[in-house]
């Protein structure tokens, strides 16, 4: 798939009549981060992403995906997001379940709970909430506030239709090489605990550490717990694994994509063993045909 948005944001921009340094204050970065943006130097973040759409009034496939300068192509990127945003501009917060805790709901032994709060618009079609680094501590205690909800930007995307979906940018290296920082995971919330699979990245938010990216053992129905492991093997030291029970647990969320900067690097440890498995399997060859 061709990747069209150094060169539409060079279109937008210069239809706008405006310069680099105008698009780049507005989107709170330097000029220069910009600039690279338009050449293709760099690709922008998923929140950086998300700012310019809203800058452009633009949709979000549409500005990666098609050639804006065609003009009947943007004039229907317009149209298609012109209607997107008057539905986020009248979005209905619904609170659901408010009397129920996940402490509750946890006696039981299928561990079903629902989310506290979604966010819908005039068409009932729920949106997706994007939490960033810097409101992930304020998320602990305001997953359930429809206020504090409220503030967070929400977005309509493609492909995420069959599910509650939350967007959440991943902090530190613990998850390495799997995601970076600043990565952002697209969890689907998980409504039943013991549906959740082994070796599997969940985003779990739990009463004691807080919001978390990790890879989950689901030993609920063994021993009553839930094992997070983080990817970082080479400083394992400062990512230990953490134990957790399920009444620590306030939502989990399935990874079930993410979005990135930064290309990943090639599976090296899995292409040595491919080669020396090619390098044992000559010398037994060698040795079959000696004997």
């Amino acid at each position: 798939m061709t990747n069209y948005l150094a060169n539409n944001l060079v279109f937008l921009r210069e239809r706008k009549n405006i310069n680099q340094s105008e698009v780049a204050n507005s989107l709170g970065l330097t000029r220069s981060t910009y600039a690279n943006y338009e050449i293709g130097a760099n690709q922008p973040r998923a929140d950086v992403i998300l700012k310019i759409i809203g800058h452009f009034n633009v949709g979000f496939e549409d500005l990666l995906t098609k050639d804006l300068s065609n003009t009947k192509i943007f004039e229907n990127s317009l149209v298609a997001n012109n209607e997107q945003t008057t539905k986020k501009n009248t979005k209905i917060y619904t609170k659901i379940t408010p009397q129920d805790t996940f402490l509750e709901a946890t006696k039981a032994t299928t561990h079903n709970y629902t989310p506290q709060v979604v966010t819908v618009d005039n068409q009932g079609h729920e949106n997706v909430v994007f939490v960033p680094i810097k409101a992930r501590a304020g998320y602990l205690n305001g997953y359930g506030d429809t206020q504090f909800i409220n503030q967070l930007p929400a977005y309509r995307l493609p492909g995420l239709n069959n599910g509650t979906f939350r967007l959440f940018e991943v902090e530190g290296l613990s998850m390495y090489p799997t995601l970076n920082s600043g990565d952002t995971v697209i969890g689907k919330f998980t409504e039943n605990l013991d549906s959740i699979r082994d070796d599997r990245i969940y985003v779990i938010v739990t009463k004691n550490e807080g919001v978390v990216v990790k890879r989950c053992l689901n030993r609920l129905k063994t021993d009553g717990k839930m094992i997070l492991k983080s990817d970082n093997y080479k400083d394992r030291d400062l990512f230990p694994t953490v134990v957790i029970s399920p009444e620590d647990i306030v939502e989990v969320w399935y990874a079930t994509g993410f979005l990135s900067r930064q290309m990943r690097p090639p599976a090296e440890m899995y292409n040595r063993l491919i080669d020396l498995e090619g390098k044992f399997t000559l010398m037994e060859d060698k040795l079959r045909k000696k004997g």
